[in-house]
């Protein structure tokens, strides 16, 4: 199982999570990386290519990290890269289709919120 060792800002102007794998350490840029997803105590990371790296941290250890660097917490399970909402639909009946074909459900009371940040990333692009 691949376990997070830090965010390293210094490396790029978006940090680098590092992972530990069998074949060594790896970092991830954090653009490509889409979602998160909280599978009970560890967190799966979705990445853009079709990767998938699960954590031994909750979700809510990279909540902190990583709302800094743009990614938006859009229900308590997951945490979706801001980065890629431009490619992303927001459906009325609260779900999120994401880029890579995956489809999320947002919570209530994050939904007008979520909807703002997804227009604004339309417009700015």
């Amino acid at each position: 199982m691949n376990t997070f060792l830090g965010v390293v800002p210094s490396e790029s102007k978006m940090a680098l999570p590092r992972f530990r794998t069998k074949e060594g350490e790896r970092a991830v840029d954090l653009r490509r990386i889409v979602y998160l997803s909280a599978k009970s105590n560890y967190t799966q990371f979705y990445m853009e290519d079709g990767e998938e790296v699960i954590t031994s941290h909750s979700l809510n250890i990279y909540v902190e990290l990583l709302e800094q660097y743009g990614f938006i917490r859009i229900h308590k399970s997951h945490l979706v890269n801001g980065y890629h909402l431009k490619s992303c639909r927001l459906r009325p009946d609260r779900v999120l289709k994401l880029p890579n074909g995956s489809v999320i459900e947002v919570a209530r009371r994050r939904y007008l919120e979520l909807k703002k940040k997804v227009k604004s990333q339309r417009q700015a692009s």
